[in-house]
């Protein structure tokens, strides 16, 4: 195994000011120059490192430095300002070493390393880590955007290159992430026996040390280690964790099992150590093949040497044999720092309320069917994400409507009545894309009540998240009634084949944490948050979606999609980007395709081909949000300037059109919360020809939409699920009718209960809708641009997740399901939010007639 060649408290080969800086975060050591400087961030180079013979050439914004380094090391300035701790080092021999942004008590020094991949056998030759060539850094996202680094080596027979995207840390986490290419530069045969034992190829690995769990090195101290377990989940979806005191030496884990999440954990699970308590590092892979081919493994060498690292913790590809010559591959992973082993939900707060069953304990929980069924089903406990959970395995057979039940009896009944949402975590299977249907059953007397909710195609998402549900969501199954909270003698889990799209069959869905919180009586804050500005962000952005406009004056909505598809609010979002940066070409582009789509009645369809200069819809349905979307957005091209001698004309049919659709009531003819504030955008800024259904749609949000109990915008007049955009729009539009309480409170809904986490724990964001099932970054975007919560924070967010080019991916998850798409695609709808989100008071302005000010403040 490899010596340890990074061991940061070995005084007598680094000295003791390497030393102090390493596991202090104090200013670079002597023979380190900073090389660039700002108001938080500090990048110092390192010519020489007694342990790294190898050096690597640095350029800095595109100009050359003047010697090789050895090292470049990374400090941040904590979240307090106080002090600026070095949180991240790469080395020329491809090592890595993170650590979070601040110390508690212990401190945190640096320990376990990762080492850029990939590592392979070929021949009976190990090849370990890359020899570093270069590494370009990229300062201008900085300060409060990410760091970004193009670096370039070999290993053995493959040359190497990767692009790092580092966010700004925190005190609590550092993050970087990696795409790696590596290319062939001649025929490579991996070793079969290597193959055979899952380190033939290494995709990244960890590399630590490991003597003891208690007992001191050869200084003070309890424990022998940096790090002392290891961790993942397999495809049976089921946690595999293992002490590395239970093991002695060899392999890691003594029966392997292939990845079912994306990440695999470096633990250290208490606060001891030979150096003190370092991190607990993560990998976490952007995605997993469809094949399931990564699996986890390592090896631990005896030693009772602390200089060595006898650790190796790896990803290991198994669907590779090797490459021809010339032939590339590519990985994308993070790399996340923290003190404590990740546990997102707590991470973010989102562990509040009452806990009323966690699975530690004996539980009264059994499996549950319909005895004129063919479903069968068995419940147990399982190895959850931290702890344990439990798990029903169950066969719903091909029948339409087929069910299986786990339920939980609770005696003496559960008083839930200070809590106003039920939150509980889940974890479906990736082969039975079923429906889920969650319940309460309360009694009253000697009768108990089932109320329930049902999510439709949504048990196939697998990995573990949280669903979150209203109680005054939960409808009444047989009878007309009330759901009582202060008897609740059952919870009911379901999977159903409810449609030809679920697949029925077998499968398998876990549960743990089921908790109950109070939302209503959540702090209002007491201000809108500002948000940042970030001129060379938003410029590309802008430029990107200029990139997608086809010859036919459109934009292609997704990137990646194989065929152009334009849909049509993506181009009233782009047409507001290209008239507030005063792209008139772009815009007036536009605005002659908008109009040559529109329909004779004033409307448009839901989306056209983008190809073809006749735009035929391809989706060729009429949504009154995406028209009122469209008044809207010319109407802010014309107040900006705009010039286009069709765009008065559109805009004035489209409101013509929209206000046929308001009934009798003064609200739309559809019942739909969303629809209604779009339309009420687009009437309002139409012209003082329309500030009567103006009016009218005002009073329908204020008296049919809002739920002033609760704080927020329903669904619908009785629909209880929450939305996002409901929140963020409808926090603009109540801004503008002089509630900016209420504003507040709405934004503050969203927080509570439609935040969540990337499946990896990576990044974190909004859903569009509860579930939660995945971050969607348009929605973070409309959050932002509200001027929500700790919007700086989810703004940075985003910013880690732009590409160089500007684009901006939908999600960092693939999902569908429960009404929601979410995709790793780059698309105009994200980008624009994006955009949106650094320049307040876009998209939503004062109009000339308004009867108040129709703006969204910073407040900076």
């Amino acid at each position: 195994m490899k010596i340890r060649l990074f061991s940061i408290t070995v005084a007598l080969l680094l000295g003791l000011c390497l030393t102090v800086a390493f596991a202090r975060g104090q200013a670079a050591p002597a023979s380190c120059s900073p090389i660039y400087q700002d108001a938080a961030w500090t990048i110092s180079s390192c010519p020489t490192d007694p342990s790294v013979p190898a050096t690597m050439a640095v350029w800095l914004d595109g100009v050359a430095q003047p010697e090789p380094v050895a090292r470049l090391e990374i400090a941040h300035l904590t979240d307090d300002g106080v002090d600026w701790p070095t949180v991240a080092v790469l080395y020329a021999s491809g090592y890595v070493r993170l650590k979070p942004n601040a110390d508690p008590m212990p401190p945190i020094p640096f320990g376990t390393s990762v080492v850029l991949g990939p590592a392979y056998w070929s021949g009976g030759i190990y090849h370990h880590n890359p020899t570093l060539e270069s590494v370009y850094v990229a300062t201008g996202l900085l300060p409060n955007g990410p760091l970004r680094l193009k670096i370039t080596g070999t290993n053995g027979d493959l040359t190497v290159a990767y692009e790092v995207t580092m966010p700004p840390p925190s005190d609590n986490l550092t993050r970087w992430h990696v795409s790696q290419v590596y290319t062939a530069t001649t025929a490579i045969t991996l070793d079969a026996g290597r193959l055979a034992n899952h380190e033939g190829v290494k995709l990244a690995q960890f590399s630590s040390m490991f003597v003891n769990q208690a007992a001191s090195c050869d200084r003070e101290g309890g424990g022998c280690h940096d790090a002392d377990g290891a961790r993942y989940i397999a495809t049976d979806g089921v946690r595999r964790q293992v002490a590395f005191a239970d093991v002695g030496g060899g392999w890691v884990f003594s029966s392997t099992n292939a990845l079912g999440d994306v990440w695999l954990d470096a633990l250290h699970g208490d606060d001891q150590g030979w150096q003190g308590n370092t991190p607990n590092v993560r990998l976490a892979l952007d995605a997993l093949p469809a094949a399931e081919t990564i699996t986890p493994q390592g090896w631990i060498s005896p030693t009772t040497d602390p200089n060595q690292d006898n650790v190796g913790l790896w990803l290991h590809d198994d669907g590779v044999t090797g490459w021809s010559a010339g032939q590339s591959a590519s990985t994308g992973y993070w790399i996340l720092a923290q003190d404590d082993p990740l546990a997102p939900w707590a991470d973010l707060g989102l562990r509040t309320g009452l806990t009323f069953l966690d699975f530690e304990d004996s539980a009264n929980c059994f499996f549950v069917h319909d005895s004129g069924q063919t479903t069968t089903g068995t419940v147990g406990t399982i190895a959850g994400y931290t702890d344990t959970a439990l798990q029903l395995h169950y066969d719903l057979g091909s029948a339409e409507r087929n069910w299986a039940q786990v339920r939980c009896n609770f005696e003496p009944p559960l008083d839930l009545s200070a809590y106003d949402h039920l939150r509980f975590d889940w974890r479906g299977d990736p082969g039975a894309a079923n429906s889920l249907e969650v319940g309460l059953i309360d009694q009253v007397g000697t009768t108990q009540r089932i109320f329930g909710r049902g999510y439709h195609h949504v048990a196939h998402r697998d990995w573990w998240g949280q669903l979150v549900v209203p109680f005054n969501f939960l409808s009444p199954w047989v009878e007309d009634a009330t759901f009582d909270p202060s008897r609740v003698v059952a919870f009911i889990l379901s999977v159903v084949k409810d449609g030809p799209d679920d697949s029925g069959g077998m499968g398998r869905i876990a549960i743990d944490n089921l908790s109950a919180y109070n939302v209503v009586s959540r702090t209002i804050p007491a201000d809108f948050s500002p948000t940042m500005t970030h001129t060379v962000a938003a410029t590309s952005a802008a430029q990107w979606l200029a990139s997608q406009q086809q010859e036919t004056g459109l934009l292609k909505s997704w990137a990646e999609e194989p065929t152009c598809a334009a849909h049509t609010y993506d181009q009233t979002l782009a047409l507001i980007v290209f008239s507030h940066e005063g792209m008139w070409t772009q815009a007036d582009a536009l605005v002659r395709a908008l109009a040559q789509a529109q329909n004779d009645d004033g409307s448009w369809f839901k989306s056209y081909d983008c190809d073809d200069s006749n735009l035929p819809c391809v989706h060729c349905h009429k949504w009154e949000g995406d028209i009122a979307w469209a008044i809207y957005a010319l109407s802010r091209y014309i107040a900006l300037g705009g010039t286009h001698p069709q765009a008065r004309t559109a805009m004035n049919d489209g409101a013509v059109w929209l206000a046929t659709r308001l009934g009798s009531d003064g609200c739309l003819v559809i019942d739909h919360t969303e629809g209604t504030i779009d339309a009420w955008w687009a009437l309002q800024a139409a012209g003082p020809g329309y500030r009567d259904e103006a009016n009218q749609l005002r009073d329908c949000l204020l008296t049919c939409y809002w739920d002033d109990a609760m704080g927020r915008f329903k669904g619908g007049r009785n629909w209880q699920q929450p939305y996002l955009d409901n929140q963020t729009w409808g926090s603009a539009f109540l801004r503008a009718v002089g509630r900016e309480e209420d504003a507040r409170w709405a934004l503050s809904y969203a927080y509570q209960v439609l935040r969540l986490p990337a499946r990896g724990g990576q990044l974190f964001g909004f859903d569009g809708q509860g579930g939660p099932w995945s971050v969607w970054n348009e929605g973070s975007g409309q959050y932002v641009a509200a001027g929500g919560e700790k919007a700086d924070v989810f703004v940075r967010e985003l910013l880690t997740q732009q590409q160089p080019d500007g684009a901006l991916p939908s999600s960092p998850d693939d999902f569908a399901g429960g009404g929601v798409w979410t995709t790793r695609w780059h698309g105009v709808a994200p980008t624009v939010w994006l955009y949106f989100a650094l320049n307040p008071p876009e998209p939503f302005r004062a109009t000339t007639w308004v009867w108040l000010p129709l703006v969204l403040r910073s407040h900076q």
